[in-house]
């Protein structure tokens, strides 16, 4: 819907496309915030769409006389009051319902614009207060507490000649929620018509997110201090292992379950650390070691029916982030696994991170006035009440400095744009999403001879964004490598393109208000292509067209293994290839298949990205002569299997960055076989 509030100042913009071969011509509503607003220019708001043409319905006949004869006068006075307490509230300008009779479902009105308006009827076909008042005669029932219905589609709109400051309306219903309206003068001659008008419910809070436009609309997580249950030493607990804390200790959950078989009372509360420290250098193995043995954990918890009525705790020690600092890389997937088993097992499990910069022996810095046990700091931490924790009805909480923090959902602060010049997203601290930050740009700098500014409409992400985000990409990158947008402005040696073109491409740094590009980078959109269409080709189909041709050189004829194609750039490679006259082998995950089969893969050419079985079924289905090209994106034991459908020789070009062979030992361990590694960017 179209919203105004006091004050606002929207440039309308009204398109009429040209006419099909029916003769029918398209037709679009747009807004956008006027220049003199302030606002930042921002891509028009579409608020309808519809279809104009020149064939019109013969008008309903009005009733000979009015009233008409056997209707039922229906009082209007209080109408207004009665609309404003069910939600419709109409200035006086739209208060023009006068008069209303009812005869069984039809209903009849007089509408009329108030005296000192009357004047600026001649300025319309129809008045805009004039029409909205026809359709009030439909809300006679409405009452207050009701849903609020408002006018969602038209259809079948047909105009006369221009009307008065007066008009006759008949209703009629037309389906549910929905109505048919007949509007003429004094003397019964038509002046509009609307087949059907379809209402839909609508509440305040919809439109209130709509007026908003997306302002209040961005969440995110704070840690808020929360306090502890007060029920010290009143629930039982077990405690495992080597952690401080009140309770019966045993050894592990084999011992704990051994013992309540034995005759023992099963706890309330079941507390057990997870994570270790890694030597230096072994961080990876660590991940895997401490993500294993938190698994066996759940999974022999779950499979206690002696503790059934138990919930385990599943103590970290900076596993996760409160308040900007880095968790700890070893701990941080246990937190994952375990909000997995606790979606899948609501109740089971509670996740308790300790303070990072706490003495592990026991010292988590003082209660500060948290509620938690008040020997948490000293006394080698024996007196931590975990059941306390486990009773706050929380299923995850921190302790910082001594308090007691659990996770809230809030509204993310206003975005900090520069107020003046470009600006863009940048990873201003890498490791973390937070790190992200909008800062000045110098994409108004002077242009080199060969370069285009353009103002960016859209962007694409791609994982590669992620990986910069997150300090995972090698060496050094911007965020942001493919856009579509409006060129501003040109250098002086080139010539192909003007301002005002809309293009798409290569365009680095592209997430921000504008960017500069290598003019051979970028390209005129295809007619009928919306901003965001043309931003999410660039990467894919370059990566896969330079990988094939230019680094495989795959022809017509040849065979070649597109692993994960279902992907992004698999889509791409797939097409290509098949344009190339290849014969296409494919992978992807067993519930994609239908969408590579819909690029033309015959069902016998694609195997499960998921598991090995591929190397099989692909030298099946070759006769054991393999394929001549392998497109890889896949890791480990995957590539070995690939190699291994490469025995005639041939080329691998190898798009992953998580398992990047030496060319030499391939070419030495798989004869024929050309390796090869690359970007995109390189």
């Amino acid at each position: 819907p179209l919203l105004l509030s006091e004050g606002d100042e929207l440039d309308l913009q009204v398109t009429v496309a040209a006419p099909d071969e029916d003769g029918h011509r398209d037709i679009a509503i747009y807004t956008t915030p006027s220049e003199s607003s302030g606002q930042e220019s921002v891509q028009p708001t579409c608020h309808a769409r519809g279809k104009l043409g020149s064939e019109v319905e013969p008008p309903v006949p009005f009733p000979a006389s009015w009233p008409p004869a056997g209707a039922v006068q229906v009082p209007v006075e209080g109408l207004y009051d009665k609309l404003a307490e069910a939600g419709y509230e109409y200035g006086p300008l739209f208060q023009g319902l006068q008069a209303v009779w009812r005869d069984g479902e039809r209903v009849y009105a007089e509408v009329v614009l108030p005296e000192e308006d009357a004047g600026s009827a001649q300025g319309f076909g129809i008045h805009p207060a004039l029409l909205d008042a026809a359709l009030h005669g439909s809300l006679l029932d409405a009452q207050a507490g009701s849903q609020v219905g408002l006018p969602f589609s038209w259809s079948g709109i047909s105009t006369g000649p221009a009307s008065g400051p007066r008009a006759r309306v008949m209703i009629t219903p037309a389906g549910d929620s929905a109505y048919r309206f007949d509007l003429a003068d004094d003397s019964g001659a038509a002046i509009a018509a609307v087949d059907a008008v379809a209402f839909r419910t609508v509440d305040q809070a919809q439109l209130e997110r709509t007026q908003r436009n997306g302002q209040d609309s961005l969440f995110t997580v704070d840690w808020v201090p929360v306090r502890a249950a007060d029920i010290a030493g009143l629930v039982p607990a077990a405690v495992l292992g080597d952690l401080a804390g009140r309770g019966e200790r045993y050894a592990d959950l084999a011992a704990l379950t051994g013992a309540v078989a034995a005759g023992a009372a099963a706890p309330d509360v079941v507390v057990a650390a997870v994570g270790a420290a890694p030597g230096a250098g072994e961080e990876a193995d660590a991940v895997r070691a401490v993500a294993a043995e938190t698994l066996g954990l759940v999974q022999e918890w779950l499979a206690a029916e002696s503790l059934s009525g138990a919930r385990l705790v599943l103590v970290t020690r900076g596993a996760i982030s409160t308040s900007g600092e880095a968790p700890d890389v070893v701990a941080a997937p246990v937190w994952g696994l375990v909000r997995s088993a606790q979606s899948e097992h609501p109740g089971c499990f509670v996740l308790v991170d300790l303070d990072p910069e706490a003495d592990p022996a026991g010292g988590d810095g003082g209660t500060g006035g948290n509620g938690w046990d008040g020997d948490l700091a000293g006394g080698g931490g024996v007196g931590r009440d975990w059941a306390a924790l486990a009773a706050m009805a929380e299923a995850q909480v921190a302790v910082r400095g001594g308090q007691v923090l659990a996770p809230r959902l809030t509204r993310a602060t206003a975005s900090t744009a520069p107020t003046e010049g470009p600006w863009l997203l940048q990873a201003v601290t890498k490791g973390s999403l937070e790190g992200l930050a909008l800062v000045p740009s110098d994409k108004d700098r002077p242009l080199g001879v060969g370069e285009v500014r353009i103002a960016v409409r859209a962007a694409g992400l791609n994982f590669r964004d992620v990986l910069i985000t997150l300090g995972m990409y090698p060496g050094e990158a911007p965020l942001g490598s493919e856009a579509a947008g409006v060129v501003l402005e040109t250098g002086a040696e080139v010539t192909d393109l003007a301002p005002g073109d809309r293009v798409m491409g290569l365009i680095l740094e592209s997430f921000g208000t504008a960017a500069v590009a290598d003019r051979r980078m970028v390209a005129p959109m295809p007619a009928g292509w919306s901003f965001e269409q043309a931003a999410a080709v660039p990467v894919v189909y370059l990566t896969a067209y330079y990988g094939l041709l230019h680094l495989a050189g795959l022809s017509a004829g040849e065979r070649v293994l597109v692993h994960s194609a279902a992907g992004g750039v698999g889509m791409a490679a797939v097409q290509i290839a098949t344009r190339l006259g290849a014969e296409v082998y494919a992978t992807a995950s067993p519930s994609k298949w239908e969408s590579v089969r819909a690029l033309g893969v015959p069902a016998e050419r694609i195997a499960s990205s998921r598991d090995l079985e591929f190397a099989d079924t692909f030298a099946r289905a070759t006769g054991g002569e393999g394929v001549d090209v392998v497109l890889d994106a896949l890791a480990g034991e995957f590539v070995d299997a690939s190699l291994g459908l490469l025995p005639r020789g041939g080329r691998f070009v190898e798009m992953g960055k998580a398992d990047i062979r030496d060319p030499q030992v391939i070419a030495d361990t798989h004869p024929g076989v050309r390796y090869r590694a690359f970007d995109l960017f390189e």
